[in-house]
């Protein structure tokens, strides 16, 4: 379980950090933006069908490997695209690949959980391992000088060539939905709509979609930010993030007893903020301040990000978790990525382009606005979200949605993040047992 985590996060982690680098640096600046938007896209409506497969007709592994070697093949396709110049090609290179990809990165966390029976404590050491795999992913990049080289996209095939070919030496996760009627939507959790009638919720999901605006200027273009500030090896770099959210991560169930969740939710959007500000300060050279923002990736991806899961996580009775997880994700990787991506590339198509070297002073619209978002994230939090804590929403109290009618079902191939146990009545209180782990999306 611990090789199939570790390469799937390598995958991932070799290419994504400087894509829009390597774009940038081959006369498809323009393409970076409508690349994500894409997608986006995909995380919309690949676990539609994917999901289906995965939990009615096919062994999760078998369908795992499948995806891999697909999107391998599609990989190795991508870098004589960039080198041509053919964007649209591109694009609907990247858009196919993820339609196969989008759908992984959830189904090694239900793999893991379903041979782990009673061992669960064991699953955020395996899960150290994904972050541990994309920080050496950086490194490699990074230190082999391949930046804003097309090649990454050669590493990444290489490696989901093998992670392909190793799912199927995997042990048989069957499909645990076989023979149960199948709805659509309840792919993308729609069996926990009903949450929509909570404002804490409906607060949550504003601040998700807000949140996206500075996360995907960041995650979209911060790589080819930082080598117009003259950063060398961005790649390893960036891995620093990755580090530091490694380590606030082992932090964070002792932090969520000592804090609560709202006090850490608001930290993480009001770290955003700061780093918007750092970026719009940031000079020609300064190194020691681009690696300080890219560390504070530790906190606004763990204390906003994850932390989101996990509060949702307590806000439902057990039937619905799996829903909830899974409309949480959609929103996450489907539509805030959406929103973020266009918002970001219009602002960054307007100023900069095709441009394949820019000065700072270009990039201030595109971080004066992403220091808006999050300024008005971190106000909608502090005054809408309340000083409740999700504890008084425990299942069968006062603010718990309790399972549709309908009985819409678990899917045990979304996204899930196991809560944190334990409640307080006390006002903002923490949770008395922080022990679990979220399963974050790749990012």
């Amino acid at each position: 379980m611990g090789a199939m985590l570790a390469l799937e996060y390598f995958v991932f982690g070799t290419w994504k950090p400087t894509m829009g680098l390597v774009m940038s640096q081959n006369g498809l600046g323009d393409k970076i933006g409508l690349v994500f938007i894409f997608a986006a896209i995909a995380a919309m409506i690949s676990p539609l069908f994917v999901g289906a497969l995965a939990d009615r007709f096919f062994p999760a592994q078998k369908v795992f490997g499948v995806l891999h070697l697909a999107g391998g093949a599609l990989l190795v396709l991508m870098p004589q695209a960039i080198v041509n110049r053919e964007g649209a090609l591109f694009v609907l290179l990247l858009f196919l690949f993820m339609l196969f990809f989008q759908p992984t990165q959830a189904m090694p966390n239900s793999i893991s959980f379903a041979h782990l029976q009673g061992r669960m404590h064991v699953f955020p050491y395996l899960r150290a391992l994904g972050t541990g795999s994309w920080i050496i992913a950086g490194i490699v990049v990074g230190q082999g000088g391949l930046s804003a080289h097309p090649a990454i996209f050669y590493i990444a095939a290489t490696v989901s060539f093998a992670l392909g070919l190793y799912s199927f030496t995997l042990p048989s996760t069957p499909p645990l939905s076989k023979g149960r009627s199948f709805r659509p939507l309840d792919m993308i959790g729609a069996g926990a709509f009903p949450l929509f009638r909570q404002r804490k919720f409906v607060v949550l999901i504003a601040c998700i979609l807000l949140t996206f605006i500075p996360a995907s200027t960041y995650n979209d273009y911060g790589a080819t930010y930082l080598d117009a500030a003259g950063v060398h090896n961005v790649a390893s770099i960036m891995s620093i993030g990755q580090a530091a959210e490694f380590v606030v991560m082992l932090l964070l169930p002792r932090l969520l007893v000592k804090f609560g969740f709202r006090k850490i939710l608001v930290t993480g959007a009001l770290t955003w903020i700061l780093r918007c500000v750092l970026f719009l300060t940031l000079t020609h050279g300064q190194v020691w301040l681009a690696v300080t923002v890219v560390a504070l990736h530790g906190v606004t991806t763990d204390f906003f990000m994850v932390t989101i899961y996990m509060y949702v996580d307590r806000m439902v009775a057990p039937a619905l978790r799996s829903q909830a997880q899974a409309l949480v994700f959609f929103f996450q990787l489907g539509v805030g990525s959406l929103l973020g991506a266009v918002a970001a590339s219009s602002i960054y198509n307007s100023v900069i382009g095709n441009a394949t070297t820019s000065d700072l002073s270009d990039w201030q619209p595109i971080w004066l606005v992403a220091a808006a978002a999050a300024v008005l994230n971190a106000l909608l939090m502090v005054v809408f979200l309340g000083r409740d804590d999700p504890d008084q929403e425990q299942p069968g109290g006062p603010g718990a949605v309790s399972q549709d009618p309908q009985g819409a079902g678990k899917s045990p191939h979304a996204t899930e993040a196991p809560g944190v146990a334990g409640g307080s009545d006390e006002e903002d209180a923490a949770p008395t047992d922080a022990g679990g782990s979220a399963s974050a999306p790749l990012r």
